[in-house]
């Protein structure tokens, strides 16, 4: 394609065409054609890539510098326009093999960063003949390419066998070559959907010899490496890890994130327990150190800290909690990490000192750190029964300051210590519900509601409260209207007062009437359903004691996968966001290339595609998994279709019985009716049904429901569903 023509920027370019060919200013025209190449995507630079045919004769000079000026050109605009540069490449190929090592690597450098797919091919002999050079600033450089050719076109490089090549110079008697090509293969590790690398003990060994010797950056690439090394035996899990702690004591955060990410993994191959404690405590005062470090860092090392703890909750067993206090210049996302990895580390022995500093942070200026610590509160309330009473206090202290934001957290921390230990602390019911009037939040309503609901045998003013909400009814959020729902059942299966009658009367014709919302209605017609049976079975089932909550993990949702997984990238992305790789990262961008993979059969071990995110590690476990998988799939029968219309309805799906050819006069038998005051006598329901909700519910505006439910919901009478759905008699139906 040939270049555009720049007429906005013609002088200039001219210029710079006239100094390329002057040797005093040939090197300063080439830097500054590689400023605007690299800024060719911002507008308002000359198109120098129709100065290209122009460089090509800089690179017959034996002037190194000018060559060099030329490559970093070649470099800037390949990134921007590289169907521009491949005219250079047979010329870049031949500077492959000059004799000075310097150009090189630069010359191989430049070759790989041409992002042009049909060109890979042509790019394997050079980079295998650089993988093979006697320079080790040439053998680096050229692992490095065999990433960048991977990222260009995968099959090429499985197909060239490079992989193999570049795992060899693991080998390598260079540190620096060893460190490239451990961070080129880290790098293929995370793209290709096979395992890429197996260590041996004297690979390991050497690449534990290099570190010592290599850039605090190229350590983290060594580290990360040797976790796809699994150790034979429990002595070689040892050398790793004793060989592995200096490493805690770097100044680089990374670099300690690294070296625990491997201790931790090389720490399961332990058997003794007290070797296990061993390391564990070296590890404690490093993750502690931390802590000293810029807000972002610390944010980043917190984030990663709550994976550590929740699969390894012992790491931190000697360290003090108080290292993990809030300092009051901390920010905001600071201080919340630091509140969770305060509950992590709760015992009973220091519990009361976590509340003691929670409290304080109750009453911060910062409302989102004040209703975290409120939610701490709660959680130390479930987790440890010695505290409860401080933790009341410490509750009730918030809803008596009547701080608005922190005050509905402080409600729902009530509802939680009552469905944790109930029947104990009815006593501040009365303190809860003198906030009536600054509880806002639709969490906090349904929590009181739940609350009043839940003791209404006991809350003389429960009508009256319930009352309050009542009156917003229609204007609620779902969760306050599903609540209100629920307590004025229970209100009336407890109290059974004409008041309660008319109330949850009132409140199921409102729902039939103005809610929109299929759960709440769907709440509705189950409670109506549930009354108009005995009452007896309708305590059973309404009033039924609730198990008691407990706490959920320290990152809420991640199920046992994904925590294995976040387990072994500890400082990568994903251990940040609690996320696996595939989950954030599409399937092309995964193999860095345009197209899906295809691979070419040249290595003997695969795994599926979602292997991937395993970092090539535990190749053969996956294998494991899938083949047993596979075996159980086998030998379970496939269960049977079910007719998930039929058991919705709670119908019996029979054949169509036969048409008769007699005139029948239609009878209709209602469900439900099709509104509450058109109905039966109410004598005459009651000779009808025997059931107590005749008895709870003297008004007909709530009538017993008619032939269609006393038959029972598991065999319906035929009729009972008869109309279509826009002509039914259920008022909850239409």
């Amino acid at each position: 394609m040939a270049p555009t023509i720049d007429n906005e920027h013609k002088g200039e370019l001219a210029e710079l065409k006239t100094d390329l060919y002057d040797p005093k200013r040939t090197k300063k025209a080439l830097k500054k054609m590689a400023l605007h190449a690299s800024l060719a995507g911002c507008g308002g630079v000359p198109n120098v890539s129709v100065l290209l045919p122009d460089v090509m004769h800089c690179l017959e000079s034996n002037d190194v510098e000018l060559k060099k000026a030329a490559y970093l050109f070649f470099s800037a605009l390949a990134a921007t326009n590289g169907d521009a540069v491949t005219m250079a490449f047979n010329r870049i190929v031949r500077d492959v093999s000059d004799p000075n090592p310097l150009l090189r690597a630069i010359a191989l450098r430049t070759l790989t960063s041409i992002r042009v797919e049909n060109m890979a091919q042509g790019m394997v002999e050079p980079v295998r003949v650089g993988l093979h050079d006697a320079d080790p600033f040439v053998r680096k450089t050229a692992a490095l390419s065999v990433a960048k050719v991977f990222d260009l076109s995968p099959e090429v490089v499985e197909s060239g066998n490079l992989l193999a090549e570049v795992t060899g110079l693991l080998d390598d008697a260079n540190p620096h070559v060893i460190a490239n090509a451990a961070a080129a293969l880290n790098e293929v590790r995370q793209r290709a959907p096979f395992s890429v690398l197996e260590i041996k003990m004297p690979t390991a060994t050497k690449i534990l010899a290099a570190l010592n010797e290599c850039t605090q950056w190229n350590q983290v690439s060594l580290l990360d490496t040797l976790i796809a090394f699994t150790p034979s035996s429990e002595r070689d899990a040892v050398t790793i890890l004793e060989r592995v702690v200096p490493r805690l004591n770097h100044s680089n955060a990374s670099v300690v994130m690294s070296a625990i990410k491997l201790m931790l993994y090389h720490t399961s191959f332990l058997r003794s327990p007290e070797a296990k404690r061993s390391f564990a405590a070296k590890m404690a005062q490093p993750l502690c150190t931390l802590m000293s470090l810029p807000a972002d860092v610390q944010w980043t090392c917190l984030r990663n800290l709550k994976i550590i703890l929740q699969k390894y909750p012992n790491v931190l067993q000697t360290a003090d909690v108080k290292t993990f206090f809030c300092k009051y210049n901390d920010p905001t996302f600071v201080k919340a990490e630091k509140i969770d990895i305060m509950i992590a580390l709760a015992t009973p022995e220091n519990v009361h000192q976590i509340l003691s500093e929670l409290k304080e942070y109750c009453h911060d200026v910062d409302g989102e750190i004040a209703r975290k610590a409120m939610q701490a509160v709660s959680v130390c309330a479930i987790n440890f029964e010695c505290c409860v009473d401080y933790c009341i206090k410490i509750v009730l202290g918030v809803i008596q300051d009547k701080v608005p934001l922190v005050l509905q957290e402080a409600v729902v921390a009530v509802q939680t210590v009552f469905r944790r230990y109930p029947d104990r602390y009815e006593s501040i019911i009365s303190e809860v519900c003198s906030s009536l009037e600054e509880v806002s939040e639709p969490g906090a309503k349904a929590a009181i509601i739940w609350i009043i609901g839940e003791y209404s045998d006991r809350i003389e003013a429960a009508e009256e409260i319930l009352e309050i909400f009542f009156e917003s009814y229609k204007d609620e959020e779902s969760q306050v209207q599903l609540a209100l729902l629920t307590a004025l059942s229970k209100l009336y299966l407890n109290v059974e007062s004409d008041t309660s009658v008319d109330m949850l009367q009132q409140l199921l014709a409102q729902t039939n009437e103005s809610v929109d919302d299929p759960d709440v209605r769907e709440r509705a017609l189950f409670y109506w359903r549930l009354l108009a049976g005995d009452l007896d079975v309708a305590r059973e089932v309404v009033l039924a004691p609730k198990p008691p909550i407990e706490s959920g993990d320290i990152v809420e949702g991640m199920g046992e996968e994904v925590e294995r997984i976040l387990s072994k990238r500890i400082a990568f992305v994903s251990s940040v966001l609690f996320k696996r790789p595939s989950d954030f990262v599409t399937y092309k961008n995964l193999y860095a290339c345009g197209k899906d993979f295809m691979d070419m059969g040249e290595l003997e071990t695969r795994t599926p595609v979602g292997a991937a995110e395993e970092n090539g590690n535990g190749a053969h476990e996956v294998e494991e998994k899938a083949a047993a998988a596979a075996a159980a799939a086998a030998k379970t029968p496939e269960p049977p279709m079910v007719d998930l219309l039929g058991d919705l309805m709670s119908l019996e799906v029979s054949p169509a019985p036969p048409v008769s050819t007699h005139p029948q006069v239609p009878t209709e038998v209602p469900v439900f009716p099709s509104d509450f005051s058109s109905t039966p006598p109410l004598a005459a329901t009651k000779d009808i049904f025997s059931s107590p909700v005749m008895q709870a519910f003297p008004d007909a505006s709530f009538p017993a429901p008619s032939q269609g439910l006393a038959q029972g919901f598991d065999e319906p009478s035929p009729q009972a569903f008869a109309p279509k759905p826009s002509q039914s008699n259920n008022p909850f139906f239409d």
